[in-house]
């Protein structure tokens, strides 16, 4: 493998490791700084995308789907309104700001949002900006000299290049998270994860068209994307057809009793305010957690009310067919493929099943099938089902810059150690009280009660849940400080001046609150960075 590091003089003001949506709002928002009194150049600012090209969300760009949030809530709009990366610029810069007017409709559909983003992308690198596409950093470590050293592999060649940079702006976006125990058959051609949907739904059922029986299909979630999912293989299965004349069979795997309905309305989206960042910030950790349970409903688990409705819809008239179909002693074949919803149901195993019919060349030309065991969450009662396939609408884990810092001699400086197993983010109120505590040490704060934290995750079917107290007594345990304006604080051990800046965006939603996953304040978080980035400099 063929490795080399840009000479001295190429040393960048800053490096931004992602170009999605968070870092690319603060390449437009560092392209409006005054040129002649900003200190970052425009010339040194580089940002590292692991995409060929800028993409979003590219699996689940589904005909007609929406985004749940309005189009004023952009890039840039909330934090300048006349900037060239708004999109109502987008839109006059494509001669349709009459006929998108003409919609009565506040919110895009997600296909023209992702149009928009990525001529945003053309704009920025046309002013200057520089974006390495088809790269995966893969570590980063101490330059020197308050540098830091950013490695990547090229991914068409293998190549790995060493960058230099004064500044980090970490904008990872999410990973696909899969159940633990469907990891263990992974990857397989029949197991999908949402966030690629779009490119492997059609394979995934060409693989299974010399299958004569009815097909039988697991989607695991309770999420808008779930449903999503849901909703297009049913239309994808009714198109098949089968050769049987019985319907093929769909099951939506959920943890709860029910899907539940998104909480959209105006006092519930107080939340996603700008300002509101400031109350979570500003608040105990114990009190912050409670908000965010307060207003999971808004985000997690939840699904839009028009999606809603379109699948009980769907699943009332398949009731009505079913109805019709008995009073004339099953005159009527069934052609829909049939929707049912498991609820209280949990994966607890999952395994690939070979049929003792089969030789092993035939089990090799994708006729076997998945044996899942599934808990049900109220009796604890267990029940087996056999798949076709396995779509995983599962959520994402966000935290591979925290095992970038891990893997890096840089993570010490912040209070991170390689080998810690509980790692919690922590306001910078908690992080002065540590520096003026007694005898003027450095001690990392639990920011729990009587030594026990409490975290946030999610849980395997992608409901928000939350973890049970972890005692620091017996894990090791690291605090992280973050500031309001995003960027982690080095201990008061570090040199001054001998670290680098380093910003998150879309990974303090410990700190920052709710909207820190998503896009609603995304331009005014970018604007907040470069801010600081210039101030600090």
């Amino acid at each position: 493998m063929v490795s080399f590091e840009v000479q001295p003089a190429d040393v960048y003001d800053v490096i931004g490791l992602g170009f999605g949506p968070a870092n690319l709002a603060a390449a437009g928002a560092l392209l409006e700084q005054p040129r002649e009194t900003c200190p970052i150049s425009v010339n040194k600012s580089l940002f590292i995308e692991r995409h060929h090209e800028f993409r979003w969300h590219p699996g689940m760009l589904l005909p007609g789907t929406r985004r749940n949030t309005s189009f004023l809530k952009d890039l840039a709009t909330l934090r300048s309104p006349q900037s060239p990366i708004t999109f109502v610029a987008y839109l006059h810069s494509q001669n349709r700001l009459v006929e998108f007017i003409n919609r009565n409709c506040m919110t895009p559909t997600r296909k023209e949002y992702s149009d928009y983003l990525a001529h945003v992308a053309r704009y920025v690198q046309g002013q200057g900006i520089k974006v390495a596409y088809g790269e995966n950093v893969i570590a980063i470590e101490e330059g020197g000299e308050g540098t830091v050293l950013v490695h990547s592999i090229v991914l068409t060649t293998g190549e790995t290049i060493i960058r230099r940079a004064k500044n980090l702006i970490i904008s990872p976006g999410g990973s696909p998270r899969v159940p633990r125990c469907i990891q263990s058959i992974s990857p397989h051609p029949r197991i999908i994860h949402s966030s690629a949907y779009l490119s492997s739904v059609a394979p995934m059922l060409d693989t299974m068209k010399t299958i004569t029986r009815p097909l039988k299909i697991a989607v695991v979630g309770a999420g808008q994307s779930a449903v999503e999912v849901l909703l297009d293989l049913q239309s994808r299965l009714t198109s098949m057809g089968n050769s049987t004349g019985q319907a093929h069979d769909l099951h939506l795997i959920i943890r709860g009793g029910s899907l539940k309905s998104s909480d959209g309305g105006p006092f519930s989206n107080q939340v996603y305010n700008p300002e509101f960042v400031d109350v979570m910030y500003d608040l105990p950790s114990d009190s912050r957690r409670r908000v965010m349970a307060d207003y999971e409903g808004t985000n997690y688990g939840v699904v839009n009310p028009i999606t809603l409705d379109s699948l009980f819809n769907v699943m009332y008239d398949q009731r009505v067919d079913s109805d019709i179909a008995r009073r004339k002693k099953n005159a009527l074949a069934a052609t829909d493929a049939h929707i049912t919803i498991v609820t209280y149901s949990n994966l607890a195993s999952a395994e690939i099943s070979t049929h003792p019919s089969q030789t092993s060349t035939e089990a090799e030309t994708d006729t076997h099938t998945f044996s899942v065991l599934l808990q049900n969450t109220l009796t604890q009662d267990f029940s087996e089902a056999t798949y076709d396939a396995i779509v995983c609408a599962t959520g994402y884990e966000r935290n591979s810059w925290l095992n970038l810092l891990k893997s890096s001699g840089l993570g010490k400086h912040f209070g991170l150690c390689a080998t810690s197993d509980n790692t919690r983010l922590s306001v910078e109120r908690d992080f002065r009280a540590t520096i003026n505590g007694k005898n003027g040490t450095f001690k990392a704060a639990t920011n729990g009660i009587n030594g026990h934290s409490r975290a946030s995750v999610t849980g395997i079917n992608g409901e928000k849940t939350h973890a049970h107290y972890t005692s620091t007594e017996t894990n090791d345990s690291d605090t992280i400080y973050i500031s309001r304006s995003h960027r982690l604080l080095p201990l008061q051990t570090a040199s001054p001046g001998l670290i680098p800046k380093i910003y998150l965006q879309g990974c303090a939603e410990e700190t920052h609150g709710i909207t820190e996953t998503l896009l609603s304040v995304v331009g005014i978080r970018a604007g907040e960075v470069v801010e600081d980035l210039c101030s600090n400099y």
